[in-house]
């Protein structure tokens, strides 16, 4: 049966998360169809587990069993008409500058829900949240999203230590564009500490992580331990992923651009061109390749594949990194 979920998303790269919540419900098999949007907020009908997708998504704070969306002057009325196993608690919330006396709607709305519900502050049944965007959207929570485990994971906390490693909150939402399903075969061919291999890892998938440096692989390995995870890692040049691997479902990767990784002196465009040719080689007709690049010129090189989607994170003055999906043509 579909259900209707309520996304309160990340706002450091709001397209990002919404790309990323559709992408990994779509990879749960879930169908999902947008049914709402406002600023940080997404509000999908899909067929997939709730507490699956939350599982997944690292781009989210909550994930909750929509109720309503109204005018924000109008949420008063709207939950006189929700029903919802009892006791409550009500928590309020809000997007941006929104100007609203979020204690003071708690108090009233968990009053209007108690009279028949009853309130229970430490372990309610129904955990219920209002986010005060351009409207009022309530829901009833399903999971909240551990943000605080991406943070441990950051690569300063790690074993092995290297500059130009991305976050693996961004990690995680590069993985889920692939759309690549539980169990299935996701490559990264330059797992560098092995940030995206470990995401991957953690949320079931076959996780594979290649890198033409020997020192990179095994620091990749003593991440992915320290991480508690395992991944199949391999020293190897992108161009025989091919004969070294044979198919994989989906490729997310970030591959190196910066003064602080090496190409063995490759030009960056060279060494994408012939990435992309690498990939085509290894992905099926239809599957995505999800590539972080600072410069969206550099997927001009990218023959075989079609642009799907990309999102500008910014970084600093001279660097934003362009999150971009290729499905194989």
């Amino acid at each position: 049966m579909p259900v209707k979920l309520l996304l309160e998303l990340s706002m450091e790269c709001e397209s990002l998360a919404r790309a990323e919540a559709l992408s990994a419900a779509a990879a749960l098999g879930g169908k999902p169809r947008v049914i709402g949007e406002d600023t940080g907020v997404l509000m999908l009908e899909t067929t997939a587990d709730p507490s699956s997708l939350s599982s997944r998504l690292g781009l989210c704070h909550y994930v909750s069993e929509l109720l309503a969306s109204c005018d924000r002057d109008d949420i008063d009325s709207c939950v006189r008409d929700i029903d919802v196993p009892g006791p409550i608690r009500v928590r309020s919330t809000k997007v941006g500058e929104t100007s609203v006396d979020l204690a003071g709607t708690s108090r009233r709305v968990g009053s209007v829900l108690g009279v028949s519900k009853g309130v229970d502050l430490h372990h309610p049944a129904s955990d219920i949240r209002i986010i005060f965007s351009k409207k009022a959207h309530i829901g009833r929570m399903i999971r909240a999203i551990d943000r605080p485990s991406f943070e441990k994971r950051k690569n300063r906390f790690m074993p092995y230590v290297y500059p130009a490693s991305l976050h693996p909150k961004y990690a995680r939402a590069l993985v889920n564009l692939t759309q690549v399903p539980s169990g299935g075969r996701i490559l990264d061919p330059f797992c560098g500490t092995g940030a995206i291999v470990a995401e991957a890892s953690l949320i079931g998938l076959h996780a594979i992580g290649t890198d033409l440096s020997g020192k990179m692989v095994e620091g990749s390995r003593k991440n992915l331990k320290h991480v508690g995870v395992d991944a199949e890692l391999r020293v190897c040049d992108v161009s025989d992923i091919h004969r070294t691997l044979g198919r994989v479902r989906g490729i997310a990767t970030d591959p190196p651009y910066g003064k602080s990784t090496s190409t063995n002196g490759e030009g960056i465009p060279a060494l994408y061109a012939r990435s992309f040719k690498a990939f085509s080689e290894v992905l099926d007709e239809g599957s995505r390749a999800a590539v972080v690049v600072p410069d969206k010129k550099l997927l001009e090189g990218a023959d075989g594949f079609e642009l799907v989607e990309s999102h500008g994170l910014w970084v600093h003055r001279s660097l934003t990194r362009h999150f971009c999906v290729l499905s194989r043509a």
